[in-house]
């Protein structure tokens, strides 16, 4: 897990958030409220079809207009296996949300999770040719 990761405050702009995600390598960002609270994701889709393409100014426009509020999130405490089910195969998406007491506390990303899966491989799991 990622601790501390990267947010964005539900009342900035559009614009604010893109450099955001553009500065940390994210195609999606968590959305905070006034409090701190994890409210959401905002996603380089929710920028594009619910801001450009619906002819909203970016530079005027609230994330709140366009993120996706509810985003599924795990608790800190939650076993790795249960976060991987959850993640692909309930929300396929590439990153969850850790979430304690209302608060972001980390991002679980597919590579925290695939990394040391694979080094539990062995050589006979991996017989050196190429799918397809």
């Amino acid at each position: 897990m990622a601790p501390r990761p990267s947010s964005i405050d539900h009342l900035d702009t559009i614009v604010a958030a893109a450099r955001r995600m553009r500065a940390s390598g994210l195609v999606s960002i968590p959305v905070t409220g006034d409090a701190g609270e994890f409210l959401g994701m905002l996603s380089d889709r929710d920028i594009v079809e619910g801001c450009i393409a619906a002819g909203l100014d970016p530079a005027t426009t609230a994330v709140s207009a366009v993120f996706q509020a509810g985003q599924s999130t795990i608790r800190p405490d939650r076993i790795v296996d249960a976060a991987v089910m959850l993640q692909i195969a309930q929300y396929a998406t590439a990153e969850l949300p850790v979430v304690e007491g209302g608060r972001l506390v980390g991002m679980l990303s597919i590579a925290d999770v695939a990394i040391p899966l694979l080094g539990e491989l062995d050589n006979d799991d991996y017989d050196g040719e190429e799918a397809g």
